[in-house]
C-alpha cells in the first residue's frame, strides 16, 4: 500500500505544478460559476415586468385582477404614455392595454387586448398564452352572463378572480421548497465539464511519459504494474474529489448553496469522479498522442454535455433528444445529483442512476487497459 501511495503522491504532486491544470480545475468552473451563478439566481429574484393600462370605465379592475394570478410575472398599472416609452426602452416584457368596451368587443368578435411590445422575448412567448388563455376564459364567461343578467358578468370576473382556481392534490416529488434547485445542478454540470476537461488532460500525461521513458522507469521500480496503476487511478481520483470539494465550498460561500444529504452527496460524487477518471484514461488508451487526446477529448466532452444536461435541463430538449441523451454518463450524473440536491430521494431512480454509472465507468476502465501498454 505503501508503493502505491508513494507513486500517487509523486503523480499528484506533477499534477499540481502545472499552471493550465490550476486553470482548468479551479479558475475556470469558479469563474464560470460565479458569472453564470450571479445571473441566474438574480434573474430568480427579479420577475419580468408587465404593464397594464385600465380604464376606470368597465371591468379593468377585475380583468387586471386576473392577469395578476400569474405569478411569474410583476404586473403594474401605468399610464399609456409611460407603458409605451417602457416597451420602447426595454424596461418591460410588454405593455398590455385593457380597453373600456370590453362587452363591445367580444359581441363584435374583436380582440379584448391591446397588447405593446418592441420583440418577441422568450419572456413574451411565455407570457402569450396567459393573455389568451385569460381572454378566452372573459369571453366565455360574458356568453354565460349574457342572455340572464348582462349587469352580473363584472361579478362572474371578480368571482374568477378571487377563486384560486383548480385544488390540485399531489404527493410531495421535490422536497426542497428552495427555487435555486436548478442553480446548483448548474454548478455541478460546470464541476463535471472542467473535472472532464482536467483529468482527460491530466490522464493524457500519460502518452507524454511513456515517449519520455517516464512509464518505462516505474517499470524497473519495485512497485508491480498493479501498484503503479492504483496509484495513479488514486491520484486522478483526489484530484478530482480536490476540484469538486473546493468549487462546491466555493459555491457555498458565494451563493449560499445547499448540496442535500451530504451522506448521499459524497458517496454519488466519488461514483461520477471515478466515472470521470474511466473516461479520461479511455481517451489515453485509445490515441497515440497528446494532441490527439485533446482534440478528440474536447470533443467529446463538449457534445456529451450538450445531450447530458449539462448546459440546459434535459427537460427542455424534444423527446428524441431525451432518448439520446441516456446514451451519456452525464445525463445520468445530472440525474442523480438532481435527486440528492432537492430532497427527493426516490431509491429507485438513484438506485437505477447509480447502476449505469458503475456500467459506463467499468466500460470506460476495460477499453483503458486494453489500451495502455505496460511496455
Amino acid at each position: 500500500m505503501r508503493k502505491i501511495w508513494t507513486v500517487a503522491w509523486l503523480h499528484l504532486k506533477e499534477l499540481f505544478k502545472s499552471p493550465g491544470a490550476l486553470v482548468m480545475m479551479f479558475i475556470l468552473p469558479g469563474l464560470f460559476s460565479w458569472i453564470f451563478g450571479g445571473i441566474a439566481i438574480e434573474s430568480e429574484q427579479n420577475k419580468p415586468i408587465v404593464d397594464v393600462v385600465i380604464n376606470e370605465e368597465g371591468q379593468s379592475e377585475e380583468i387586471f385582477n386576473l392577469l395578476k394570478k400569474n405569478e411569474h410575472y410583476q404586473w403594474n398599472k401605468v399610464t399609456l404614455k409611460q407603458a409605451k416609452a417602457n416597451v420602447e426602452d426595454q424596461d418591460t416584457v410588454a405593455a398590455v392595454v385593457i380597453p373600456a368596451d370590453i362587452q363591445q368587443r367580444i359581441i363584435e368578435k374583436q380582440p379584448l387586448f391591446n397588447v405593446f411590445l418592441r420583440s418577441k422575448t422568450e419572456d413574451y412567448l411565455a407570457l402569450e398564452p396567459h393573455l389568451q388563455g385569460t381572454a378566452n376564459m372573459i369571453v366565455r364567461s360574458y356568453q354565460k352572463v349574457e342572455e340572464a343578467d348582462s349587469a352580473a358578468f363584472s361579478d362572474i370576473l371578480e368571482a374568477v378572480a378571487m377563486s384560486k382556481g383548480v385544488n390540485i392534490e399531489k404527493q410531495t416529488i421535490q422536497k426542497d421548497e428552495n427555487n435555486l434547485v436548478d442553480i446548483n445542478l448548474m454548478f455541478v454540470g460546470f464541476a463535471i465539464m472542467f473535472m472532464m476537461f482536467g483529468l482527460s488532460g491530466a490522464a493524457s500525461t500519460i502518452l507524454d511519459e511513456r515517449i519520455g521513458g517516464t512509464w518505462g522507469r516505474l517499470m524497473v521500480t519495485p512497485a508491480n504494474k498493479l501498484q503503479i496503476s492504483l496509484g495513479y487511478l488514486i491520484a486522478y481520483f483526489l484530484m478530482g474529489w480536490i476540484q469538486f470539494a473546493v468549487l462546491m465550498a466555493a459555491m457555498n460561500i458565494l451563493f449560499d448553496t445547499h448540496w442535500g444529504n451530504l451522506a448521499y452527496m459524497i458517496p454519488f460524487a466519488s461514483l461520477v469522479i471515478l466515472c470521470v477518471v474511466g473516461f479520461g484514461l479511455m481517451i489515453a488508451g485509445i490515441v497515440k498522442t497528446k494532441q490527439q487526446a485533446g482534440a478528440i477529448g474536447a470533443v467529446l466532452i463538449v457534445s456529451t454535455c450538450m445531450l447530458g444536461g449539462v448546459y440546459w435541463s434535459i427537460d427542455l430538449v424534444p423527446e428524441f433528444m431525451q432518448k439520446i441523451s441516456l446514451a451519456v454518463p452525464q445525463s445520468w450524473a445530472m440525474s442523480g445529483f438532481k435527486e440528492i440536491i432537492s430532497g427527493s430521494l426516490h431509491f429507485d431512480t438513484l438506485l437505477k442512476d447509480t447502476l449505469v454509472l458503475l456500467g459506463f465507468t467499468a466500460g470506460f476502465f476495460l477499453i483503458a487497459i486494453r489500451g495502455i501498454t505496460y511496455k
